[in-house]
């Protein structure tokens, strides 16, 4: 689907006037027809679906997709991120302008909105995206604003919440979700305008289901067995079940030059910055993965070739031309996410035959989304039992099959796996970060509430030491 350039402009205006602008002049002076000074739901939804997919795929993912050695840094700023260095600065943007100015502000306006409009499948769809920015920002930053945000200049200096509070406004968000996009009726309804499932509320039901196991999985050194169990409720009450491509919660971008999606523009604009991890070619080279000619291109002599941790290989594998297209989606959760956790929670449970299950439905889902299906492959690789399956194949399978995802990261933070050698020449004294540093901005604009001392390689909340 193609995204609206007057969209993206309605978008920016409705936020820039209703968080900022007071009203000392009569408003109906010199007011410009084309260039509206609010956006009806209708309008805000599209935009802040395309800004949320461009940060997630973008700025937001290169620094962990590196640390996890899915790719590799080799020059300026992707170097930096490859030895370790990510400063407040790097994370500014991101944070003020991206999530909290745009995407978070824009799913408040609307939540509030389509409640007065009494137009439960608007506010549903957008409690389910407010959940997702939410778990994705607290998982990378830890403490964030939340109770307090949103309020314009009424507010300029929110307090941060906890994340476990953070945790608990994400189920409670994703439970009333379910709700609204349950109701009987709704005066509204997203319909081409929903650029991700066309205002198919089945799809976003099942999506905050999926969105329930994966942040109950989170918590995993928190809660322990409890946090399996209640990954399994949430799948089992509707999660994403369909292996076909149209049931993943995913933003597809368009060839339109003002459509183009993250990496893409990333890719040529700074072309060689970013090559192919040496963890993930040498996995798929040793298996002969059918994945491997759809995850990068060919280096030279014709085969895939990854950068070492720190090698700076700048003859290494380019990262495939799907995930680079101009078109390129951007995954939020999928039905091989939804099945990696399912794996995972029954394996720690005991239930070993119901984790192999779902351990093959995953890999093999992971070969059709990219039409590489192999028989002979999957009968080595995809077809594990209760007495062959392991908590590493699960972890690793998943780190393969969630290529470019962020939700690797948080994986390797609770489980150690897939294990990781630091990068040469680091910064860190050889500690691989845990988290993303707090933006400059907050440190300077709300430095009574915002954490100070923070660093890359402390650990958030629910990432216990063990």
């Amino acid at each position: 689907m193609k995204i609206k350039k007057y969209i993206w402009l309605s978008t920016l205006i409705a936020i820039v006037i209703i968080s900022s602008c007071k009203k000392w002049i009569d408003t109906n002076i010199n007011t410009d027809p084309s260039h509206p000074s609010d956006a009806t739901i209708d309008l805000i939804l599209p935009g802040t679906e395309a800004t949320l997919a461009y940060t997630i795929g973008g700025d937001m993912l290169y620094a962990p997709a590196i640390w996890l050695q899915q790719n590799a840094g080799v020059q300026s700023q992707m170097e930096d991120k490859e030895h370790y260095l990510e400063s407040e600065a790097d994370v500014d943007n991101m944070w003020k302008f991206d999530m909290y100015a745009i995407v978070m502000m824009n799913l408040h306006i609307m939540i509030q909105k389509a409640n007065a409009l009494s137009s439960p499948y608007y506010t549903g769809v957008g409690q389910v995206l407010m959940a997702y920015s939410l778990g994705t920002m607290t998982d990378l930053f830890g403490d964030i604003p939340y109770s307090e945000a949103f309020q314009g200049s009424a507010n300029l200096t929110p307090k941060f919440d906890k994340q476990q509070d953070i945790y608990a406004d994400i189920k409670s968000l994703l439970d009333s979700a379910v709700i609204n996009l349950s109701a009987s009726s709704s005066v509204y309804s997203p319909s081409t305008n929903d650029l991700i499932f066309g205002g198919d509320n089945g799809k976003w039901i099942a999506t905050a289901y999926s969105l329930k196991a994966r942040y109950a999985i989170h918590l995993s050194k928190i809660n322990g067995n409890s946090a399996y169990t209640d990954a399994l409720v949430a799948i089992s009450a509707g999660a994403i079940s369909d292996a076909s491509d149209s049931s993943d919660c995913e933003f597809q971008f368009g060839q339109a030059s003002i459509n183009n999606s993250p990496q893409y523009l990333f890719d040529v604009g700074r072309p060689g910055y970013l090559v192919m991890g040496a963890l993930i070619i040498d996995s798929l080279n040793s298996t002969v993965d059918p994945r491997g000619p759809i995850y990068a291109d060919t280096a030279v002599g014709g085969i895939l070739v990854g950068s070492k941790p720190g090698e700076l290989n700048g003859s290494a594998s380019p990262i495939g031309a799907l995930f680079k297209a101009p078109d390129a989606k951007v995954s939020l959760v999928t039905f091989v996410e939804t099945k990696f956790i399912e794996a995972e929670a029954n394996f720690q449970l005991g239930n070993l035959a119901a984790a192999a299950s779902a351990y093959n439905a995953a890999v093999i889902g992971s070969l059709t989304k990219y039409g590489v299906r192999n028989a002979a492959w999957e009968n080595t690789y995809a077809n594990e039992t209760a007495g062959t399956i392991t908590l590493s194949k699960i972890m690793f399978q998943k780190y393969l099959g969630l290529y470019l995802q962020l939700e690797v990261y948080n994986d390797w933070r609770r489980t150690g796996i897939p294990g990781l050698l630091p990068s040469a020449g680091n910064v860190t004294n050889n500690v691989i970060p845990r988290r993303y540093p707090y933006p400059a901005s907050e440190r300077l604009e709300n430095p009574k509430n915002c954490p100070a001392g923070v660093k890359i390689t402390d650990r958030v909340w629910w990432d216990k030491a063990k």
